[in-house]
């Protein structure tokens, strides 16, 4: 017997405004009712730094998911203390991770279990040394979590099955040429997954920068107006759909010309160089679509060495509400950052807490 949440995309645009009372808007009681502590969280992230002069139309919150398949099991114990592991593809700090380890964190503390946390730096093998560790330790957790990082995700459902040890997948999927399947068909121990829907976050910027494009005076403002794309890791899934969001999305605009989408690594300093590149290719571009706000941070960078001014002779927009992403929201250099995926972490634990308790 399994039990199966299927997750809608509810919020399609729930925005955060931080001049009202409420930091967040929850238009579904679901999202009420998942952390007694989720006030609390949502305050801080008000009070970090963010500023209180954001315009509604400038910072989305946008949280979708997927099907996620959780098998039933006996009760446990009460008095069982949980643990999980979650294998982060880069390092300790980094501006989106940060933000997904510490929601995670904060609802594996309301459940009162535990949560270990293994860096990659980016290092594809090194996360499969990791899981393969803790897979095999004599006091390996309860449950590991991580993602589908750079297509190396069937490797580590193999380590997981051969271990026995359950497993759930968050935040980057399997595409189909992968061939994996669905959870606890090829791989039993597989128990679910839970992934935002990339491709509509990547469509959603591109109307965004189109929308503000036509309404606002850039450069000259003759039609068609030009795009370029930075992207990140090629192989990635989230730079993958993403970026197919982008392309589906001015396939329907043809005032919009997409002069080239190119891959910055998810480095601002790649991203910089990438946009000095690009800009000198293609002059008259104004809307730049970025996959991620630390790259779009690099972009901003080289603007201002190029001499542009952002709103009135570019725009740019980002994703995952980095904090650098959000203060240049606040100050103006970027137009927009698409977020709150950080959050589907906390999401996962309720569903492996339920998977682990039986219900």
């Amino acid at each position: 017997m399994s039990n199966r949440y299927k997750f809608l995309p509810i919020f399609p645009e729930i925005l955060l405004d931080t001049n009202s009372n409420n930091a967040v808007k929850l238009s579904d009681k679901i999202m009420k009712q998942i952390f007694i502590s989720i006030s609390t969280f949502m305050w801080r992230i008000k009070r970090a730094n963010i500023g209180h002069a954001l315009r509604l139309s400038s910072l989305l919150f946008l949280f979708w998911m997927s099907t996620a398949t959780v098998l039933a099991v006996s009760p446990p114990s009460p008095s069982k203390i949980y643990s999980l592991a979650f294998f982060a593809p880069r390092g300790e700090g980094d501006p989106f991770w940060g933000l997904f380890i510490g929601f995670m964190q904060k609802a594996v503390d309301d459940f009162g279990a535990e949560l270990r946390v293994h860096y990659a730096d980016g290092n594809r093998e090194k996360m499969r040394q990791q899981i393969a560790r803790e897979a095999t330790s004599k006091n390996r957790a309860d449950v590991l979590v991580f993602p589908n990082f750079k297509k190396g995700g069937e490797n580590f459902l193999k380590i997981i099955e051969e271990n026995q040890v359950p497993a759930f997948v968050v935040n980057s999927g399997f595409t189909e040429d992968e061939q994996v399947g669905l959870p606890r068909e090829k791989y039993k121990f597989w128990i679910g997954e839970l992934l935002p829907a990339e491709q509509d976050v990547g469509a959603l910027l591109a109307e965004k920068l189109i929308e503000e494009g036509f309404r606002s005076q850039l450069g000259s403002n003759k039609l068609p107006l030009e795009m370029i794309g930075i992207t990140g890791i090629v192989s990635d899934y989230a730079a993958i759909q993403r970026t197919k969001g982008l392309q589906q999305f001015v396939k329907d605009y043809p005032e919009i010309r997409l002069r080239q989408i190119v891959p910055a690594n998810w480095s601002e300093d790649d991203a910089a160089k990438s946009f000095s590149m690009l800009k000198r290719r293609y002059p008259n571009v104004t809307l730049i679509w970025s996959a991620s706000d630390v790259m779009a941070q690099g972009v901003i960078r080289s603007a201002k060495i190029l001499g542009l001014v952002s709103g009135k002779d570019f725009l740019v927009g980002g994703i995952d509400w980095a904090q650098a992403g959000l203060q240049s929201v606040r100050k103006g250099d970027q137009h927009v950052s698409i977020g709150g995926h950080f959050m589907e972490g906390g999401w996962a634990v309720v569903l492996i807490y339920d998977y682990l308790k039986g219900s």
